[in-house]
């Protein structure tokens, strides 16, 4: 996001927080956002998105990693700070490489991600990328400038449908406002996942191991149109975003109460 598209960002932002009185403050990062749906909303969607996986790929027989999830998420949820969750976690029967931590915090680690893992340590950062997503109410803050985005359109076309403006309002706004703001949800996910597993006790330089090593050393690859047309990050900048946040992750990790270090092989 470049810097007139922050200004931009930050005066909508304001805008619409006096207007519709809808911001809060996310967690760890203070980052103001703007939301309109209740929290209640989004945790009932998490909760049927969840439940839809579970059915779909059904949980893994892994003692192993049923195990070492349980252990790793626990460390995290207590020190996540979010009571009103209603916490599940479950390590799904899927080669799919990937995690999720839906609304209301239904915790699910597919068992091919768990595959990747040389340590509980780069799981913790994982799980808690994901519940940074989650405490961050990334998704209603999504949804709702996903709705702010199409009520502008609707008014351009209102006013004059055949001009220039309303040709190009669509795509515009996906370069402008929606596909950097949801590289910064993950940039925003990746710092308060470090600063979690830190307050947990798991040393947070195997977040950045951990990433470099899945980028499969390509971590410069990639065209700047490439990178500027993906909703997450190029992987380069999110090492490099991670290296910035070291040091605060590094000053939690040193006051936590327990040291997990990098945990359990596995």
């Amino acid at each position: 996001m470049n810097k007139y598209t922050q200004l931009l960002f930050c005066a909508a932002t304001a805008l619409s927080c006096t207007l519709l009185d809808s911001c809060r403050t996310v967690p760890i990062t203070g980052r103001t956002q703007f939301i309109m749906s209740s929290a209640s909303e989004e945790n009932a969607l998490g909760l049927q998105a969840f439940t839809q996986e579970r059915q779909q790929h059904g949980q893994s027989t892994n003692a192993t990693y049923n195990a070492v999830l349980k252990r790793c998420a626990s460390a995290l949820i207590a020190v996540a700070d979010e009571d009103s969750f209603d916490w599940q976690v479950s390590v799904l029967n899927s080669k799919e490489q990937n995690a999720f931590c839906a609304p209301g915090g239904k915790i699910g680690v597919y068992s091919g991600i768990m595959d990747l893992m040389n340590n509980e340590a780069e799981l913790a950062f994982v799980v808690a990328h994901e519940i940074g997503h989650a405490i961050a109410r990334h998704y209603g803050e999504r949804t709702a400038w996903n709705s702010v985005v199409q009520a502008g359109g609707e008014v351009l076309k209102n006013i004059d449908p055949n001009s220039t403006a309303s040709a190009l309002y669509g795509p515009a706004a996906q370069l402008g406002i929606t596909l950097p703001f949801s590289r910064r949800n993950e940039y925003e996910a990746d710092e308060i996942g470090m600063i979690l597993m830190a307050r947990a006790g798991y040393n947070p330089n195997a977040a950045i191991e951990f990433w470099s090593r899945f980028s499969g050393g390509n971590a410069s690859s990639g065209s700047m149109l490439s990178g500027l047309m993906r909703t997450h990050p190029k992987d380069a900048d999110r090492i490099n975003a991670m290296k910035e946040i070291l040091p605060r992750a590094q000053e939690e990790y040193a006051k936590a109460a327990t040291k997990r270090g990098y945990g359990s092989s596995f």
